[in-house]
C-alpha cells in the first residue's frame, strides 16, 4: 500500500497493537473522518476479500445476488451449470446496471437500457445494430470478470484479483463452519437495518458481551454474559463461544425453547454454546444449534453502514410443515435494535474523533484481536513496521 495521509500517527495505531493489558483502542478519528472512511473503502473492501452471501442464493441457474462495494456495483448469478460467477454489474455499452435488486432469479443477463444480453458466462449474446461497426469484435465485450471463491458457503469476491488464497483469509475459521455444515443449509429470513455508525464500531460491539446484562436482558437469561471462551488460530477473524443456560435450547424467543432438530453432527458441547465470529472485514457468523445467522456490513458513510441480516436452516427444517423461524427472527431483531441504538450513541459520543483513545477491559480479547488487523494495515499504509501478532 501507499503512504497515506491519515489524521493519526503511526504511534497512535501503534498503541492498539501491544497487549491487551497495555492496549488503547484505535483512534477515534479511524471512526469519524471521511478521508479514514474512503481509504477503508478502498483497501478493505475493495483490495480484498469481502463476504457477499451464502451459496444457497445461487443454487438453480440464473439466481443471482448483487452487492455495491463502494462505487461499484459487483453480480453474481449461478451459470449453465449452477455455478457461481462474478461480474461488474454494469453493461458493457453504456455502463447501466444489468440487475438492480439485491437478489432474484432471471432467465438471461438483459441490459434493461438498448438490450444488449450477456451469457451466465459473461460473454456478450446480443448487441443490437452494431454487426457493421469497424473492429466491433463480441469475445472482447463480455461483463468484466471479478474473482470469486466459495469458501463453506461463504461467497467471497476480491475486486482487486490481489487478495492471495480465499482459504488463508477464512484460516482455521473453516473448520468450524465446517462442523455446522454452513455450505449446506439453505436461507429461511432475512432482514436488512441502515445503521448510523461506522462498521468498526459494530463489529467491535458484536464482539464482546459486558454490555449484554444492561443491554440485552433477555439475551442475558439465555447465556450468561461471562461464559465460554475466546478461540484463536489463523486467519481474519476474531471471536469465540457463550454457553446457553440450563433452561435454554437456543437463542430465540419463548425462553430458548426449541422447537427445531439440532444441525446435524453436532456434539453434545456444541448443542450447548453459541458461536460468534466476525471475519474481516464485513461477516458476522453466528453459529446456534439449531441455525446460523450471517450479518453483512457495507460502510455507506463514517457514520453509516447497512447491515443485511440472514437466518440459514437445514433442508429439512425448512421444508417441515410447521417450519416457523420468527421466535429467532424475532429475537435476533430485537437484539440487533438493541445493539444498533449503543452503536449509534457511541458514533454521537465520539462527535469529531478528537477524544483520547479509550482502553479496552480484560474481557475485549476477540475486539481487540479486530482492531489489531485494521491497526496493521492502518500502519502499512503509514510506512511502519508490523509489529508480529
Amino acid at each position: 500500500m501507499p503512504e497515506v495521509a491519515f489524521p493519526f500517527t503511526a504511534a497512535d495505531v501503534e498503541r492498539t497493537c501491544t497487549r491487551l493489558s497495555e492496549a488503547t483502542m484505535l483512534p477515534g478519528s479511524a471512526f469519524t473522518d471521511r478521508s479514514v472512511f474512503e481509504w477503508e473503502v478502498e483497501n478493505f473492501f475493495r483490495a480484498g476479500w469481502v463476504c457477499v452471501g451464502h451459496s444457497s442464493q445461487l443454487r438453480e441457474r440464473g439466481q443471482y445476488i448483487s452487492a455495491q462495494v463502494g462505487p461499484t456495483s459487483v453480480l453474481v448469478v449461478a451459470d449453465d451449470d449452477a455455478l457461481p460467477r462474478a461480474f461488474i454489474n454494469s453493461c458493457r455499452h453504456r455502463g447501466a446496471k444489468i440487475v438492480d435488486e439485491p437478489e432474484g432469479q432471471v432467465r438471461r443477463l438483459r441490459c434493461p437500457y438498448h438490450a444488449w444480453s450477456y451469457g451466465f458466462d459473461g460473454s456478450l449474446t446480443n448487441a443490437p445494430f452494431t454487426d457493421d461497426l469497424v473492429d466491433f469484435d463480441p469475445s472482447c465485450m463480455g461483463l468484466l470478470p471479478v474473482e470469486l471463491a466459495v469458501v463453506e458457503g461463504l461467497v467471497l469476491i476480491d475486486l482487486s484479483g490481489e487478495a492471495g488464497a480465499p482459504a488463508e483469509h477464512i484460516g482455521d475459521l473453516a473448520k468450524h463452519l465446517a462442523r455446522y455444515r454452513l455450505a449446506e443449509l439453505r436461507r429461511g429470513a432475512g432482514v436488512v437495518y441502515d445503521v448510523n455508525a461506522n462498521w468498526k464500531t459494530i463489529i467491535e460491539n458484536y464482539s464482546e458481551c459486558l454490555h449484554c446484562p444492561g443491554i440485552h436482558p433477555e439475551l442475558s437469561r439465555l447465556s450468561h454474559y461471562l461464559s465460554g471462551e475466546t478461540l484463536k488460530g489463523d486467519g481474519d477473524w476474531c471471536g469465540g463461544s457463550m454457553e446457553l443456560a440450563e433452561s435454554a435450547e437456543t437463542m430465540a424467543k419463548a425462553g430458548g425453547r426449541n422447537h427445531r432438530e439440532p444441525i446435524e453432527g453436532l456434539s453434545e458441547a456444541d448443542v450447548r454454546s453459541v458461536l460468534y465470529f466476525a471475519i474481516f472485514p464485513n461477516a458476522l457468523v453466528s453459529l446456534h444449534p439449531d441455525y446460523v445467522m450471517l450479518h453483512k456490513l457495507w460502510p455507506k458513510a463514517p457514520n453509516r453502514t447497512e447491515v443485511s441480516c440472514e437466518w440459514l436452516f437445514e433442508d429439512r427444517t425448512l421444508t417441515a410443515a410447521d417450519f416457523d423461524p420468527s421466535d429467532a427472527v424475532e429475537f435476533w431483531d430485537q437484539v440487533n435494535r438493541e445493539d444498533w441504538r449503543v452503536c449509534e450513541l457511541t458514533q454521537r459520543g465520539l462527535g469529531d474523533g478528537s477524544l483520547p483513545a479509550g482502553r479496552y477491559t480484560k474481557q475485549e480479547d476477540a475486539g481487540h484481536k479486530f482492531d489489531v488487523i485494521v491497526a496493521h494495515r492502518y500502519l502499512e499504509a503509514l510506512g511502519a513496521e508490523i509489529p508480529a501478532r
